[in-house]
């Protein structure tokens, strides 16, 4: 069911296009490292910046137990290894290597360069065991001050078939709403505001003016996650307080439950 006309655009809400303009992508010993990487590339915005920074978390190899040594060893070659490979795949502006606790690092160089956009690969976990053992894409999420890109499978380096956003009248909705229709714009990409019925939608977003949005009768997040498809990119606004409602427990079910990437918006007034 479609809604009337058409919504925000990124010059409507301050920010929405420079989310792209300054972009960190961690790397690691995965190979999911290497598709955040060629997403945040095709991302980025024309004459933004983009660094990898790889880092050999060779602390988890602890767990080897004798093995230790070797597997730490393992890990420093693998990582290099996804680096060299994004470094093929992505023209980078900057690239280091590191070793430590990546998600640490990743925020460090985020303070220290003012970066707008971090990307990691997703790990292959539910919402409940990435709460409950951790991973960089959960860490990110709950770390960063800026916005957050989890890349999964489905596209990179060519662009997302469609640009999925979740629609209701907070002010982190409108910010990913402004950034998903900048987004589309540049990258000629079909766009898909989704409204979900199953909330207490406020009026004013039911008449915005969207010639394209999806009006769903499900709440927002689970019609957000119905309309994800590998081929797509989800965009998400995050509240900065934890305890709003788009603060953190509704962003990690739709990151979670998803079927592709998911770019979780951070408010510009939360970032640096």
């Amino acid at each position: 069911m479609r809604a009337p006309a058409s919504g925000p655009t990124g010059n409507d809400v301050p920010g929405g296009g420079s989310i792209f303009e300054h972009v960190l992508v961690g790397i690691d010993d995965t190979p999911e490292s290497v598709i955040a990487a060629a997403q945040a590339g095709v991302l980025r915005a024309p004459g933004g910046q983009l660094a990898l920074v790889a880092v050999a978390e060779k602390h988890l190899a602890t767990h080897a137990g004798v093995a230790a040594a070797h597997a730490g060893d393992a890990v420093l070659a693998a990582t290099a290894d996804e680096l060299a490979l994004s470094r093929e795949l992505v023209d980078a502006d900057d690239a280091m290597f590191a070793s430590g606790r990546l998600v640490d690092l990743l925020c460090r160089e985020c303070a220290t360069r003012g970066a707008t956009l971090i990307a990691v690969g997703v790990r292959p976990h539910h919402r409940l065991a990435a709460l409950t053992f951790g991973g960089h894409d959960v860490d990110a999420l709950h770390e960063a001050r800026c916005s957050v890109l989890i890349g999964r499978p489905g596209w990179g380096p060519s662009k997302p078939e469609r640009i999925v956003v979740g629609v209701d009248a907070s002010p982190e909705s409108r910010l990913a709403e402004a950034a998903a229709r900048s987004l589309a714009d540049r990258l000629g990409c079909r766009i898909v505001p989704v409204v979900g019925l199953g909330d207490d939608v406020d009026p004013a977003t039911l008449r915005a003016k969207r010639q394209d949005a999806l009006l769903d009768p499900r709440s927002l997040v689970d019609a957000v996650v119905a309309a994800s498809r590998p081929d797509s990119l989800v965009l998400v606004g995050r509240a900065p307080e934890h305890g709003h409602r788009w603060g953190g427990t509704l962003v990690e079910r739709v990151v979670y439950g998803a079927r592709c990437s998911v770019l979780v918006v951070q408010p510009p007034a939360a970032s640096g």
